[in-house]
């Protein structure tokens, strides 16, 4: 039970700290940065994948959905595309969506690889509202499984 907490607080300290790096507003400076150092939002999108595959389950959820970093990596690029790059309860929602269990499990439900899917909706409408029940879940400050 100790261990469980303290890994639980060691993740919520390192995604604290990696959201707050990913929600940064973009820099005219990035792109000189870009092109002398290498690309820094992709290593620090590298630094949460590490922090959800470090969660025992997530990776039971993302080896059930045969998901791999690359497809996280994805989801986390498509839900900040669709309005969850925001902070909602305390939570970046674009990256606690990707490192929690519940949440991964509601995005790889719904995503086919390059769109979300949900309703029987066409592919916009099924990504604003995820995006919208995501954001609304964390605010409400939600657990278990999300629908």
């Amino acid at each position: 039970m100790l261990k469980t907490l303290i890994q639980s607080l060691k993740k919520s300290r390192q995604l604290k700290k990696v959201s707050k790096k990913l929600s940064k507003p973009f820099d005219s400076r990035d792109i000189i940065q870009m092109a002398t150092q290498g690309n820094k939002k992709n290593e620090v999108l590298d630094e949460l994948i590490d922090i959800a595959e470090s969660d025992e389950y997530v990776k039971i959820v993302m080896n059930d959905y045969l998901a791999d970093r690359q497809k996280l990596k994805e989801l986390y690029r498509r839900l900040t595309l669709v309005g969850a790059g925001q902070y909602s309860g305390g939570h970046y929602v674009a990256a606690s969506s990707v490192v929690y269990p519940l949440t991964l499990k509601f995005l790889l439900e719904h995503f086919d690889g390059e769109n979300f899917s949900i309703n029987g909706w066409d592919a916009n409408n099924s990504a604003m509202h995820i995006a919208y029940r995501l954001i609304e879940y964390f605010k409400k400050g939600e657990t278990g499984e999300i629908r």
